[in-house]
């Protein structure tokens, strides 16, 4: 179903373009570019890591299937799913190598990626091709705004994926994590085609969701008692996924606070913005001592993606802590996509 202010949504919306501090960029300053350029020894490994891809092609499909993510055993992981996702790493790898280098070949890889699915993609018949849209097209967006200026790329049928594919899928208006990557998703694609009303809709999602998830100790309650099968909030292993499911929550958050940021809506001081920072607490506190998460004991002392906190990079900027600062320090960095200790840090 799509959600209900895109029924409303028309092409006299795409005016009023957004200025970022670094022009058509959604992610990077112009300071952020200029020290990643500075520090060869910090983005040596970056630009092997292109190096070896940079004649791997993106392997698209025209039609995204993927089964449900979630059986009532535990989950399902399909070739397609995987593609979709690293092909949109791969660009975004490609593309903040072409900031690096200004060597247009990464550029040209970045965009060749982003164009295979674009050209390629035309419709997504299940409910987690539905998800994994929201999910992994961000990056794919990232990417391209960094590349879409170099030697005369035609983004047009890129902007179809966003508007006319992507954006009536978003999950804006679900609950949980699902919604937060919706306003992920559709800032980027505001912030990319200059979408004024749409950005502001994102932002005003973004600020509802922090009232409505965070609760005052900093938790989120329909995050941490996160199960690793189809019943989603109870069985056996009950919360044993609660701890990675606060990071992909505040994963999505924390990016489309950055989108908004860059395009002159910042939301990191308003009130909601503190309930992030209390959220960023807790999640660095339980990060750095998970035996102190509430599902912790019940599951055997196990509990999965304790280290997925990348993103703790930027938040540490905005909200710096103790326990935030010890957890990256000790090299909490797993699910970086985005590369965010390398931008951040």
């Amino acid at each position: 179903m799509k959600p209900i202010f895109l029924l409303t949504f028309t092409a006299s919306m795409l005016i009023s373009p957004i200025v970022s501090a670094s022009g058509s960029n959604l992610w990077l300053t112009d300071a952020d570019m200029e020290s990643l350029r500075a520090q060869p020894a910090r983005t040596a490994a970056l630009i092997h890591h292109c190096d070896k891809e940079i004649d791997i092609a993106a392997s698209p499909v025209s039609t995204f299937a993927p089964p449900p993510h979630y059986t009532s055993d535990g989950v399902v992981e399909t070739d397609a799913s995987k593609r979709f996702a690293s092909d949109g790493a791969m660009a975004w790898r490609a593309a903040l190598c072409y900031v690096v280098t200004q060597n247009p070949r990464y550029a040209k890889h970045a965009q060749a990626i982003i164009a295979a699915w674009a050209d390629t993609l035309r419709e997504v018949k299940s409910e987690q091709g539905v998800s994994e849209i929201n999910f992994d097209l961000p990056q794919y967006i990232l990417a391209a705004s960094i590349v879409r200026g170099v030697e005369h790329w035609d983004d047009k049928s890129f902007r179809h994926l966003m508007t006319d594919i992507a954006l009536p899928l978003s999950h804006i208006n679900r609950k949980n994590n699902h919604a937060n990557w919706g306003v992920f998703l559709n800032s980027a694609i505001a912030a990319y085609t200059g979408n004024r009303s749409l950005l502001d809709h994102s932002r005003d999602r973004w600020l509802a969701l922090m009232d409505s998830e965070v609760a005052p100790d900093g938790s989120l309650p329909l995050e941490i008692c996160r199960s690793d099968t189809n019943d989603y909030c109870g069985g056996a292993r009950k919360g044993i996924n609660g701890l990675s499911y606060t990071h992909y929550t505040l994963l999505p958050t924390t990016a489309g606070a950055r989108i908004f940021d860059l395009a002159g809506r910042s939301v990191w001081q308003t009130p909601q913005g503190n309930k992030l920072a209390s959220a960023y607490r807790m999640a660095a506190a339980w990060t750095l001592r998970p035996e102190t998460f509430p599902y912790f004991d019940s599951n055997g002392g196990h509990l999965n993606g304790v280290r997925n906190a990348a993103y703790f990079a930027l938040l540490q900027r905005i909200y710096p802590n103790d326990d935030g600062a010890q957890a990256i320090n000790s090299g909490i960095n797993a699910m970086n996509g985005l590369e965010w200790t390398l931008v951040f840090q």
